[in-house]
């Protein structure tokens, strides 16, 4: 399926912003996506459709990202308004009829909307994402380096921002298994957020201004799939932690890829999501 085969709608929230929402039609329990930090919707369409079996589909794009709106005050952008904005467009819904899917920062935002919904979801899918961090000292320094590198962002722009982000250690794995051409789609993609967006973004939903949900995982009661690749090793171990300290917890380590894992090797992440979400359906039928 193509971007353009995919309805887009601007929906109003109850937080009073304006989200773009890519629908895709299809029957059974709905898939939710979440994108990464300077993604957006269309970022996760390939995996999508790797994975959702005929089931519809909606991609979001977060706040101050792609085609949403990209307020100048950073309150929006906070984890607890960005939990209602996914809530408040995903709508009133019977329980266990919605999938929700996240990668990285739309990873832990999965994980903050599960930790305010622990009964609601079919199920939780994050992909490269953390709980966020529990020592205090540690988020805290962390918080100082998102802010320091929102306020580097607003200063040399989103296009120099984005060629330094992908030179990042992180996505080495990821920029080497992309053709020329596949890299400068994702360029253009990533470009076509603001920076102030962006950088309101890293202030407010970054994972130093995350209140982290590790406390919450055992209270879960939607399935969790927590997915990591094999190079990307901090994340390998939260992946792990996190399905043990779910009580219906599993974790799957993709070899051979790293923090982008469900691009760099989108047909097996896509066949292992769509067995979980198999079983997951087939358990609630019983």
């Amino acid at each position: 399926m193509s971007q353009a085969d995919v309805q887009v709608e601007h929906v109003l929230t109850a937080a009073g912003t304006t989200l773009a929402v890519r629908t895709i039609e299809g029957t059974g329990p709905l898939l939710v996506a979440l994108h990464g930090f300077t993604g957006d919707g269309t970022a996760m369409l390939p995996l999508v459709e790797a994975c959702r079996d005929g089931r519809p589909a909606m991609l979001i794009d977060l706040i101050g990202h792609g085609a949403s709106d990209a307020p100048d005050f950073v309150e929006p952008y906070s984890m607890a308004s960005v939990v209602d904005q996914v809530l408040s467009v995903v709508g009133p819904r019977e329980i266990g009829t919605v999938h929700l899917l996240g990668y990285s920062m739309g990873g832990r935002i999965a994980l903050s909307i599960a930790a305010r919904a622990p009964w609601y979801f079919a199920s939780i899918i994050s992909i490269s994402a953390s709980p966020g961090i529990h020592d205090p000292t540690d988020r805290a320094a962390r918080h100082d380096a998102d802010l320091a590198r929102a306020e580097h962002l607003s200063t040399i722009g989103v296009e120099k921002f984005i060629d330094e982000w992908l030179e990042l250690d992180l996505f080495a794995p990821y920029v080497a298994s992309l053709d020329s051409a596949s890299l400068a789609a994702t360029i253009e993609q990533r470009r076509m957020s603001t920076a102030h967006g962006l950088a309101n973004s890293l202030r407010g939903t970054g994972t130093g201004a995350m209140p982290p949900v590790w406390l919450s995982l055992p209270a879960l009661r939607s399935p969790l799939l927590a997915i990591a690749g094999s190079l990307d090793e901090p994340y390998v171990d939260t992946a792990l932690r996190m399905a043990q300290a779910a009580p219906f917890g599993e974790s799957h380590i993709v070899d051979g890829v790293g923090h982008v894992a469900h691009v760099e090797n989108c047909s097996v992440v896509g066949a292992r999501i769509a067995e979980f979400l198999r079983v997951c359906e087939g358990n609630a039928d019983i």
